[in-house]
């Protein structure tokens, strides 16, 4: 596989979208970021030492909603295997959160972010591998935090790029399977949150429950008999 390095770059994501030049699962790799606001207005902290990158593939297979999802669960499987090598019992604490994230325990450690550009959707994937992420605000931690080692990073990219080549061609074949092991592994799973709506946060507590085959987030409402299907959801965690 091809790969595209920078030392520095405003992001990736954007470099393959503008880039026509670029081909199907070509790798654009950067060891640093200066401009990655991804598209639910967050700012990825891209510092050297975490593996950055993007690539696209053809929107051919059903992916519209179920993207992000997939492209998690790949992460989640290369990531599992580097986590086996230091403990196999670790690999329980690896969770998915809905709708592009992937946690460790309580702390993330890879978000992906995916963009429809006409016929083609970007693939856009930052992990903490062996970065100082001391330094996020926001709760997070990193393979080398986690396990006190260093870690090969152009080998795991390569290692996703190729397992997300492989296994979205059997998408639609084997996506109940993945929709299952994601459930199964949701971060969110049974917790009680309250929905933000017009800038403020409703009274009533709802909890998840599941993704669909859609790709959509079920949830309940307290006292209500049936799931609400979302979207898209802005909500806060209520601690218990």
């Amino acid at each position: 596989m091809k790969f595209i390095n920078f030392k520095e770059i405003g992001s990736t994501n954007e470099y393959v979208r503008r880039d026509l030049r670029v081909k199907e699962f070509e790798t654009v790799v950067a060891e640093k970021q200066t401009n990655d606001r991804v598209k639910r207005g967050n700012l990825w902290i891209s510092d050297k030492g975490g593996a950055l990158f993007s690539f696209w593939t053809e929107d051919k297979y059903e992916l519209q909603d179920k993207i992000e999802m997939f492209s998690c669960y790949i992460v989640s499987e290369v990531l599992k295997e580097y986590i086996r090598q230091s403990s196999e019992d670790e690999t329980k604490n690896l969770k998915f959160k809905w709708p592009n994230d992937i946690y460790y325990k309580d702390e993330k450690i890879s978000s992906v972010f995916c963009d429809k550009v006409r016929d083609r959707i970007i693939v856009g994937i930052r992990i903490n591998v062996n970065n100082n992420v001391d330094k996020i605000d926001a709760k997070a931690t990193s393979l080398s935090k986690i396990f006190n080692k260093e870690y090969p990073i152009e080998e795991i990219i390569e290692k996703i790029v190729l397992l997300f080549e492989k296994k979205v061609k059997l998408l639609v074949k084997e996506w109940e399977e993945i929709l299952l092991l994601l459930n199964n592994d949701n971060y969110l799973k049974n917790k009680k949150i309250k929905i933000e709506k017009n800038g403020k946060y409703l009274e009533k507590e709802y909890r998840f429950s599941r993704v669909n085959r859609a790709g959509k987030l079920l949830i309940v409402g307290k006292g209500d008999t049936e799931e609400t299907k979302c979207q898209t959801l802005k909500f806060k965690l209520i601690e218990n």
